[in-house]
């Protein structure tokens, strides 16, 4: 579409979005280092000023791309919850909505556990986003803790599993090529990339099955 008619100070009325939607796209083809307002607001058809109207800096530009992402994930892992009868399943659907949300947003999901974001505590919207998709995940953790008497505090628990998930998620959004399958590490890279749904419930289920008893304190 021709933007030639439109003035230099032309507002998009959902401009804020329209940018967020570019940056993410300029993300993945040349990272956030690269990234521009300018080049943005190009692309956009208005002024070079008018992105910052909504977004001071480039950083408060990525703050605000993370927000949405803790709060779609936080959507998505919660709606997963509330179709779970038990809290162990809630447990494993949440997981899995986690990796899900991983794989569909894959520039997305590393801007938001990436060092593009140093500090989540310098901006308070972010802070809020990221507290709440943490607090729906640790009343499960609290739940399935003291239901099965596990060894760990809430937040010791909450690291290992984020690690395990963290880590899926992170090989399944790889650019590794699987290639002739000769080496190794690609065929587990293959094989969980074939059917990830069955590693993930596997390794949720085994990190919180409940402690053997010491038969020597029998």
């Amino acid at each position: 579409m021709s933007t030639t008619h439109r003035r230099p100070g032309y507002h998009h009325g959902d401009l804020p979005d329209r940018l967020m939607c570019l940056a993410l796209q300029h993300i993945a083809d040349v990272g956030t280092q690269k990234l521009s307002l300018r080049a943005l607001a190009r692309e956009a058809g208005v002024s070079p000023t008018a992105p910052y109207r909504h977004f001071a800096s480039k950083q408060c530009l990525l703050a605000a791309l993370a927000t949405q992402g803790f709060q779609e994930l936080e959507a998505r892992t919660d709606a997963a919850g509330l179709a779970a009868q038990s809290v162990e399943d809630r447990f494993l659907a949440m997981g899995l909505a986690y990796v899900r949300f991983a794989q569909d947003n894959p520039t997305l999901y590393q801007l938001m556990f990436g060092s593009g974001l140093s500090e989540f505590s310098a901006y308070e919207m972010l802070h809020t986003a990221v507290a709440s998709a943490y607090g729906s995940v640790d009343r499960v953790l609290a739940q399935l803790i003291a239901e099965k008497d596990l060894p760990l505090e809430v937040e010791q628990l909450g690291g290992v599993v984020w690690g395990a998930l963290h880590g899926i998620a992170s090989l399944l959004i790889s650019d590794l090529k699987i290639g002739d399958g000769t080496l190794r590490p690609m065929q587990s890279l293959a094989a969980l990339r074939a059917d990830p749904e069955v590693s993930i419930e596997y390794l949720l289920r085994s990190l919180i099955a409940e402690p053997k008893c010491d038969q020597a304190g029998v």
